[in-house]
């Protein structure tokens, strides 16, 4: 008698900790992770820009926008996930430490009730995922990066 086996269809991700949430991007909407380069050009910095090699890049601080201290005030950012937007412009989430390559089954991966996605890390997650090991549960937002440059669209508005 032959057994079936159920495969269970795994997705990759990069996973990073933006404060105390795991954050996560499908592999294929990340170009690259990089080394942040320094702050060197406070003009660009105020203006939320980095440069990156030959290529100017907005530094989406979720941090900020968390409600959480300004990057500034944060201990260094040495890392920096690199992501294009709708229009192939180049989009930078900041973060402390070294992002991680995850598989993830899809049949766990479960879309956040729109009602509840108002402020916060529900604002920018559209599907969640909790992993259990050793009876420490970790819960991963996916992050939603339309709905992300949204939020940072509207808070450039009420800047001078």
């Amino acid at each position: 008698m032959k057994t079936i086996h159920h495969k269970s269809k795994l997705e990759k991700f990069i996973a990073f900790t933006v404060a105390d949430y795991r954050l996560a991007l499908p592999i294929k909407a990340v170009l690259k992770v990089v080394t942040c380069p320094p702050k060197t050009d406070r003009k660009l910095s105020k203006m939320g820009l980095i440069q990156v090699s030959r290529y100017m890049i907005r530094v989406l601080d979720l941090h900020q926008h968390l409600g959480l201290e300004d990057l500034r005030q944060l201990p260094d950012q040495p890392f920096l996930v690199i992501t294009p937007n709708s229009q192939g412009e180049l989009c930078g989430i900041p973060v402390c430490e070294p992002p991680d390559l995850i598989e993830l089954p899809l049949e766990t991966i479960r879309q956040l009730p729109q009602s509840y996605r108002q402020s916060g890390v529900l604002e920018i997650a559209s599907h969640a995922i909790a992993i259990s090991r050793e009876e420490i549960t970790t819960t991963i937002f996916l992050l939603d990066m339309p709905q992300v440059l949204k939020c940072f669209n509207q808070s450039d508005d009420f800047q001078d």
